[in-house]
């Protein structure tokens, strides 16, 4: 675990000085470029390691057989529609198997710059104790730091960063950032770089007009790049003719 905690370090530090310039000009223009970035990336990969051939050849008989099945249940013939349904299942796999290795190179980018945009934009800040009930600690973002507070004779803690002053489950300013205050406690899981106790931000990117399970009422950085990637990739492929 120390090892990968090591590796983790070195990677982000490389990353924060590589994409501080980028970062700089705030977290809506930075993330909007990683994911365009991203996006070109990914299709590029595509484009370079699909067999847009066979996969376009595979695709029309994929049509074809699904006209067919559709044809075959509309006239009751189950067996004939039972056929076309089993050419079209392995067509499938044929086509699951052409994506394979695009899908692999790409989850390799995925797992090498994920975890920094997670631990940029939403960080656990690792904390140290003043007394019984305060502790704190520091807020990075693109270089500069900002000293953050929480104190934990409140239920729920109160969390302070330069007079901006929120409770857990709130908001605090920091960085011109409107954080999240996620979570105060024992730090944990597998991208983790720190040790001990920890506050959890989450940089609030777009406010919802409803709430949902598990995202709340505001985008974070990953619904933010989701929003942003997806039409940039289809536009990508569609260029590149591999949508």
């Amino acid at each position: 675990m120390a090892g990968i905690e090591a590796l983790l370090t070195a990677m982000y530090g490389f990353y924060d000085a590589i994409f501080q310039p980028v970062l700089l000009f705030g977290p809506y223009i930075s993330l909007a470029f990683f994911s365009a970035v991203l996006a070109a990336l990914f299709s590029i990969i595509y484009w370079y390691l699909l067999d847009i051939e066979k996969a376009d050849e595979i695709k029309d008989k994929l049509s074809e057989q699904q006209e067919k099945m559709k044809e075959a249940r509309s006239d009751d013939e189950s067996d004939k529609a039972s056929e076309h349904m089993q050419k079209t299942m392995q067509l499938n796999q044929e086509l699951m198997k052409l994506n394979l290795k695009p899908m692999i190179a790409t989850m390799v980018f995925v797992a090498l710059i994920f975890p920094w945009l997670s631990y940029t934009f939403s960080p656990a800040v690792a904390l140290e104790p003043v007394n019984d009930h305060v502790f704190e600690g520091e807020l990075e973002y693109a270089g500069q730091v900002e000293q953050i507070q929480v104190d934990n004779s409140t239920d729920p803690a109160t969390v302070t960063v330069n007079g901006s002053e929120g409770e857990i489950g709130g908001l605090v300013e920091a960085h011109n950032i409107e954080w999240e205050l996620v979570r105060f406690g024992e730090n944990g899981g597998f991208f983790a770089v720190q040790e001990g106790l920890i506050l959890s931000v989450s940089a609030k990117f777009i406010d919802l007009p409803f709430t949902l399970p598990y995202i709340g009422g505001a985008l974070n950085w990953l619904g933010f790049y989701i929003l942003i990637a997806m039409p940039l990739t289809y536009g990508f492929r569609k260029l590149l003719g591999v949508a």
